[in-house]
């Protein structure tokens, strides 16, 4: 099961001047409000991993190195396939070939560096170390990002955010009776989902060879912040 943890920010209340003394309305209409902001989050195991490499080679003329990466990438892509099943994915996610310049002279190239970017996404959780080992025994120059997700996103995103409602409510609730006025109406929500969660490398532990990999948790986050009306 899911562990909640919950937190809220209330960012404070606004009062139109009619409610000292008076009614809840001024001339022109305006309810008083108060507004305050409910942040949720919920903890959950993650249940895939992505680990992208790169494969980069320099040479002199520029066809070396496109054939000398070809021939790196191929191999590493081997490996992998090798360990890899049919709900795994390969996918190939950016090529570049460059100029290198010699620090002392930029007008003219001494090399080229071909770089190819190859992600792999896995639901072995207890395969990723086999992944990153034979990765970089293949050849792959650095494994640069080991990140863990969660194919139920948009489930724990809507937990999250059930949650946040709730707690930005119980805070208003308890503003209210503070400041001695009744909660009316909710007059506005907004909610925007973050940035997908993930646990990267630096929250997993990463040796050389064999590579142990510790798989911590995922946080899940969401906030909202409601406006109500007051009298």
């Amino acid at each position: 099961m899911p562990k909640f943890t919950l937190f809220a920010i209330v960012m404070g209340m606004v009062f139109c001047p009619a409610l000292l003394p008076g009614p809840a309305r001024g001339g022109n209409d305006t309810p008083a409000t108060l507004e305050v902001i409910g942040r949720a989050d919920v903890t959950v195991q993650p249940d895939m991993a992505l680990v992208a490499f790169a494969v980069e080679t320099d040479a002199r003329e520029a066809a070396r190195a496109t054939a000398e990466n070809a021939r790196q990438t191929e191999a590493l892509l081997k490996v992998l396939r090798h360990i890899m099943d049919s709900n795994d994915k390969l996918q190939t996610t950016g090529y570049n070939l460059q100029p290198v310049y010699d620090k002392n002279d930029r007008r003219r190239p001494s090399g080229y560096r071909a770089s190819n970017r190859v992600t792999l996404k896995t639901v072995h959780m207890e395969k990723i170390a086999d992944f990153i080992d034979q990765g970089a025994a293949s050849g792959a120059a650095r494994i640069g990002r080991l990140q863990f997700s969660t194919s139920r996103l948009s489930e724990h995103r809507a937990q999250a955010a059930v949650l946040a409602v709730d707690k930005a409510r119980s805070n208003a609730e308890k503003l209210a009776r503070a400041a001695g006025v009744t909660l009316k109406r909710v007059m506005r929500i907004r909610y925007a989902p973050p940035a997908p969660p993930g646990v990267f490398r630096e929250r997993a532990a990463l040796a050389m060879g064999p590579t142990p990999i510790e798989v911590g948790d995922l946080t899940i986050e969401a906030e909202v912040t409601m406006v109500f009306e007051i009298e």
